[in-house]
């Protein structure tokens, strides 16, 4: 079964390449925390700096009032306004209570409704949830990408779907986290944000496994089927 502590070799390196100023990667772009308490269209945005595909045509209808994107937009926001989750920590929380703040950040995934013309906005699903909210609250979210689910089940997620296969990843990757929490720990505590801040567990986490996939790293063994 796949683990984080089967990269312990190459997660500093891994690390330290995606956080390089001179590099291409979007850390010092993306990993910007802005205002925590409010979610602007600049925010929504912040997803395509890690390459999803998105866009005017996704985000004006988040801020159209009345209309079905402004549920979407809501229920991110209904994240930030919270203050468990203002406090809470993935590695911590009830990822089954129906009154905690994980409920909060699923709400707000599944909000996206439906894939195609159905949904509330087109083409906008979990891993761009994810993405935005994860900049607002790096303890709570994680960020929902092809690669770390690969990294765990050997294989990619039906694309832009948010039921019960991807749903896996969650628990998969909080027991991972919470069994090698203390390396991880001092992992990210030897890097910091562009603004600053503390580099979270789960941005550590993320930053490593999906270098370790991306550039086909050899230093240790790549997710394997469960």
């Amino acid at each position: 079964m796949a683990s984080i502590r089967d990269l312990r070799r190459c997660a500093a390196r891994h690390i330290a390449h995606f956080t390089d100023p001179n590099g291409n990667r979007g850390f010092h772009t993306y990993d910007r925390l802005g205002d925590p308490a409010t979610l602007t269209p600049l925010d929504c945005l912040a997803p395509a700096l890690l390459s999803v595909p998105i866009s005017y045509r996704q985000v004006v209808p988040l801020f159209r009032p009345g209309g079905p994107g402004a549920k979407v937009r809501e229920a991110m926001q209904a994240v930030l306004d919270d203050h468990g989750c203002a406090q809470a920590d993935f590695l911590d929380i009830d990822l089954s209570d129906s009154a905690g703040p994980w409920a909060l950040v699923e709400a707000a995934i599944l909000s996206t409704g439906p894939n195609g013309a159905s949904a509330p906005v087109p083409d906008f699903k979990a891993v761009a949830v994810t993405k935005i909210l994860h900049r607002k609250r790096p303890n709570l979210v994680p960020i929902f990408d092809s690669q770390i689910y690969h990294f765990y089940f050997g294989k990619a997620p039906p694309y832009g779907a948010y039921d019960e296969t991807p749903k896996k990843l969650w628990p998969r990757l909080q027991a991972d986290l919470q069994a090698n929490r203390r390396w991880v720990a001092r992992l990210a505590a030897g890097f910091r944000t562009p603004d600053d801040r503390p580099l979270s567990i789960l941005r550590a986490a993320d930053i490593t496994i999906w270098e370790h996939r991306v550039t086909r790293c050899h230093s240790a063994c790549t997710g394997r089927p469960a």
